[in-house]
């Protein structure tokens, strides 16, 4: 691998801790990688390298990357998200965190439960939040590394008295998920860092595997991943990989800080910049550092092209979100018919509800395309219903899973399920658990036997998903419709499976990182536009790229004005978007509604990030009052 003198200094450092501020398109992946291949050569063990990513496809091209530069070695180090870590160490010394089982919830089993407390708490009171946000509340708290109770007295403007029935509500769920060994996403990174935090034996010997932490998105990390970082740090030396430009999750819990502070927070410490972009054009750049530079933060970082000039970005304006959508989709036609293949067109927007009007486009002039946004194949309510057998078999005590199986069946309401759920709760296995059904007065065998011939197959997935579709079949096909069509994601379901030596395995890895349809069943190299939302698209390049809905009220989105810190990670998501494109960069907008030139000005003054634009840096071009067919 060649580096640039930047790319060489960073992952050729002795600094104890390092963090490389690398922007948008500069190598930073590769960089990481020659990190670890640096170490290994340097004579460090690969198993005391750990490198920790955000998303499995993340880790899992570091790793095919890292097995070529290193050979076996580069196998043999670990990469994986940061819940995979924790999990992984939890899993392995149980006694060490205090558990004995443990059954992952997904977001949904998390909104069921929440519902369910909150239904036992306070009834039908439409005074307190519903359950999804009384969960969003739970979560941004945990995340944040504060009580919930703190986060609502600073974060809210409910009355003491609702945050009390608040409290009451978090506490039954709590205790639920304690009584059932379930953890949410949550829960992982909670009780990893406070056992760290707390437990200074635990501390020792976990931090004490490692003598290299690798951090790839520094920037995305939250406050309980910054007090893992910070935990391990004591044994280990920090590499850390991000750009502060791209810090764009607070609504997850992302602390801007822990990549904008990192030298002052940590000792022993120094920051380097990665600046020569291999994506884009200078034009394009130019867009993108203009961006930057107006804002009050010092990014102190300008992105130069490796690979040199080319075509000016454009901007044009419309009436009409219809004649944005129309236009867009016509010049994606009329670029494929010049010689460009499909999947040279990416289209960002900023909400996927922003992208209907263009979605109606491609599919009225069939032009191929995916959405990357959108519901995730374990998210749909038929897979739901095959992997709660999945998760019974592997936990009898899991309520969630067996209240959505049993009401599959023909006779079983809520009610009758919920007594058969407390008769199994007593029961010390799942052979125990399946009599209590057996003895049901009305029982059909297949509702046991099914779960039965499942447990059969723990350490076959694949087959245990096979057997189920089957078994399922009759039901599934009267309860949905157009069933032949949603039986298929149970092959893709299959294929998933085939790769884990257990249901254990399968249900964590999956539960943990969801993975959309179009992701399985496509290919990166199939002909095929891509329409993506800015927050799913970090990593993701076009030779083309149009920018849609780039209008006052979406750039800074209105919720954000009147808070700074708001505002500029607004600018951050923005210029994610610009990042993207390779050659062309197209922006465009329309005026409808609120979105007149005149109310922009009005309501938002000089927050509108173009406002000023110089028009060296872009072509625009108004078909405001003008036809677009």
């Amino acid at each position: 691998m060649d580096f640039n003198e930047q790319q060489q200094a960073a992952l050729s450092s002795t600094t104890r801790n390092l963090l490389v501020l690398a922007g948008a398109g500069t190598g930073k992946t590769r960089t990481i990688i020659g990190r670890a291949s640096h170490l290994l050569s340097q004579g460090v063990e690969a198993k005391r390298l750990a490198l920790l990513t955000f998303t499995r496809r993340s880790a899992s091209e570091i790793r095919s990357r890292l097995g070529k530069t290193s050979g076996e070695a580069g196998t043999q180090v670990f990469a994986g998200t940061f819940h995979h870590f924790c999990l992984r160490i939890m899993s392995a010394r149980r006694n060490w965190f205090g558990f004995e089982d443990l059954t992952v919830m997904d977001r949904d089993d998390q909104l069921q439960l929440m519902k369910f407390v909150r239904g036992n708490v306070v009834g039908k009171d439409s005074v307190i939040p519903q359950a999804s946000q009384l969960l969003n509340y739970y979560s941004y708290a945990r995340n944040t590394n504060q009580s919930p109770r703190a986060y609502l007295e600073k974060y809210t403007d409910h009355e003491m008295p609702v945050i009390e029935v608040m409290q009451k509500i978090f506490a039954a769920y709590r205790e639920r998920k304690l009584a059932n060994s379930y953890f949410d996403y949550d829960d992982i990174l909670h009780r990893f860092a406070k056992v760290l935090h707390d437990n200074t034996e635990v501390r020792q010997k976990v931090a004490g595997q490692y003598d290299h932490v690798l951090v790839d998105e520094m920037q995305d990390t939250n406050p309980l991943q910054w007090l893992i970082l910070e935990n391990l740090g004591q044994c280990a030396h920090l590499f850390c990989v991000g750009d502060d430009a791209q810090s764009i999750y607070a609504f997850r819990g992302a602390d801007f800080r822990n990549v904008h502070s990192f030298s002052q927070r940590l000792q022993h410490s120094q920051t380097l910049k990665l600046e020569e972009n291999y994506r884009s054009t200078q034009e394009i750049l130019d867009l993108a550092n203009w961006l930057l530079e107006r804002s009050k933060l010092n990014y102190d970082k300008k992105l130069r092209a490796y690979r040199g000039s080319g075509i000016k970005p454009q901007l044009v304006e419309f009436d009409s979100e219809f004649d944005e959508a129309e236009w867009v989709a016509r010049a994606i036609v009329k670029r494929r018919q010049e010689g460009a293949v499909w999947n040279d067109h990416m289209v960002l927007c900023r909400t996927a509800y922003s992208a209907r009007p263009l979605e109606a486009e491609l599919i009225e002039r069939k032009i191929p395309y995916r959405f990357i946004g959108g519901t995730s194949l374990l998210q749909m309510a038929h897979v739901r219903d095959l992997l709660s057998v999945l998760r019974v078999a592997v936990n009898h005590r899991d309520e969630i899973a067996w209240i959505r199986y049993l009401t599959l069946w023909p006779g079983i309401g809520e009610m009758t399920a919920a007594k058969l759920i407390q008769g199994m709760a007593q029961m010390q296995d799942l052979d125990q658990a399946l009599h209590v059904i057996d003895a049901w007065p009305r029982n059909a065998p297949e509702v046991a036997e099914t779960v039965r011939s499942i447990a059969r197959h723990l350490e076959d997935p694949a087959q245990a998903l096979q057997l189920l579709s089957e078994a399922l079949d009759p039901l599934l096909d009267n309860k949905y419709d157009h069933w032949e069509s949603r039986c298929k994601d149970f092959q893709l379901l299959e294929q998933l499976a085939s790769r884990h030596r257990s249901i254990s395995a399968f249900l964590e890895r999956y539960t943990l990182d969801p993975i959309s349809a179009t992701e399985i069943s496509r290919s990166p190299s199939d002909e095929i536009v891509t329409l993506i939302t800015v927050h799913s698209a970090k990593g993701t390049e076009a030779k083309t790229c149009f920018v849609i809905g780039v209008q006052p009220g979406n750039y800074p989105h209105a919720r954000s004005l009147g808070d700074e810190s708001a505002i500029e990670e607004e600018r951050r998501v923005l210029y994610v978007a610009l990042t993207r494109a390779q050659d062309e960069l197209i922006l465009t907008r329309n005026m409808a509604k609120s979105y007149s030139r005149t109310s922009w000005n009005a309501s938002t003054g000089s927050h509108y990030f173009l406002e000023g634009l110089p028009s060296k840096l872009i072509s625009h071009q108004s078909l405001v009052g003008v036809s677009v067919q």
